[in-house]
C-alpha cells in the first residue's frame, strides 16, 4: 500500500531558510519553494546581519569607518537578498516571509541556531569555502549539531525541483544516524526507492541471525516505507566517499546522514563522514545530530 494512502503521512510544516550564502540563494530559494508546495509549508527566509567583530587584543581601537563599512556591506546584501526572495516567492501568499535580523553576535550561525529551533526543518546552502563574503567555514555542521532540528543542505546551482524519488541513507546504528533517518520520514514516505547503506557493519552483527539493517527496515515498513538494505565492505575509500558514490550511482536526489561533531574550546571538530559529504556533495543532504 502506498504511503500516501495510509492517512498518516508526515510533513514539514515550517521551514527556516537561511540566505546568507548569497551566491547560491537562487538554488536555496527554489528548493524552499519546492518543499513549500509539497508539504504546504510556511517558509521563513532569514538573512542575518552579524555584529561587527571586535578584537580586544588588537593594538588599535576600532575606528568608526570600520563599522560603517560593515553596515553598508550588509545593507547592500540585504537589498539583493530581498529581491531574490521576492522573485522566488511572488506576492500573494501568506505562507512565506523574509526576516532580516540584526544580530548581537559576530557569528551568523548563532542567530540561525536560535531561530531554527522553532522550525520543522532548517534549509541551508553548501558553504563556499573560497569566498569571504558568505558564512563561517563551520556554519553548516555547527548548526546541524547545535540546533536540535534536521538540516537540509543544498549544493551549488542544483536546486531540488521536486521531492526526491530516490533517497540514500547512511546507517550505522548510531544515535545520530537514527535521528537523521526518522527526521527524514516526511520525504521517505514520498520516495519510490530508498537505499539504506551500512558501511562495514560490526562483525558480531554480521554473524548473528539478524542481518545488518534488518531492524531499521522492519521499523520503516510499519510506516509504509520499503527500503533496500545493503551492507558494504570497506575498501580503499572512506565511508563518506562510499556514501557519495552510492548516491551518485543511484541517481539519488537526497542523501541522509547523521551529523557527527563537537566543539572543543574555540575549535569545532567535525566527524570524517560529515566532513567528506559536506565537501563533495552533489545532491541535497539531510543531516541530524
Amino acid at each position: 500500500m502506498p504511503a500516501h494512502s495510509l492517512g498518516r503521512t508526515m510533513s514539514f510544516r515550517t521551514i527556516l531558510t537561511n540566505l546568507n550564502e548569497t551566491a547560491n540563494n537562487e538554488a536555496v530559494i527554489a528548493t524552499a519553494a519546492t518543499l513549500a508546495r509539497e508539504f504546504e509549508a510556511r517558509v521563513t527566509g532569514l538573512y542575518v546581519v552579524p555584529a561587527a567583530p571586535v578584537y580586544p587584543a588588537a593594538r588599535y581601537e576600532p575606528i568608526p569607518e570600520m563599522f560603517e563599512t560593515h553596515r553598508e556591506f550588509f545593507r547592500r546584501q540585504s537589498a539583493s537578498v530581498e529581491a531574490a526572495f521576492r522573485a522566488g516567492f511572488p506576492e500573494g501568499s501568506a505562507r512565506h516571509r523574509l526576516r532580516i535580523d540584526k544580530s548581537a553576535s559576530p557569528l551568523i550561525a548563532d542567530s540561525v541556531i536560535e531561530s531554527g529551533r522553532c522550525y520543522d526543518l532548517i534549509l541551508l546552502s553548501k558553504t563556499d569555502t573560497k569566498s569571504e563574503l558568505g558564512v563561517e567555514l563551520d556554519f553548516v555542521p555547527r548548526i546541524a549539531v547545535a540546533a536540535g532540528r534536521p538540516v537540509m543542505v543544498v549544493p551549488f546551482k542544483k536546486p531540488m525541483t521536486s521531492v526526491p524519488e530516490t533517497v540514500v541513507i547512511g546507517w550505522n546504528g548510531s544515535r545520530e544516524a537514527a535521528r537523521a533517518l526518522f527526521d527524514s520520514l516526511p520525504i521517505l514516505q514520498r520516495a519510490k526507492t530508498i537505499h539504506v547503506i551500512w558501511v562495514d557493519p560490526p562483525a558480531e552483527r554480521s554473524r548473528s541471525e539478524t542481518s545488518p539493517g534488518e531492524g531499521i527496515a522492519d521499523a520503516l515498513n510499519l510506516h509504509g516505507i520499503k527500503v533496500v538494505v545493503t551492507p558494504v565492505a570497506g575498501s580503499d575509500k572512506t565511508a563518506g566517499e562510499i556514501l557519495l558514490q552510492k548516491a551518485a550511482d543511484a541517481g539519488a536526489g537526497l542523501l541522509v546522514i547523521g551529523a557527527y561533531g563537537h566543539s572543543r574550546l574555540s575549535e569545532f571538530i567535525l566527524g570524517g563522514v560529515t566532513r567528506t559529504v559536506l565537501r563533495d556533495m552533489k545532491c541535497s543532504v539531510l543531516l541530524s545530530h
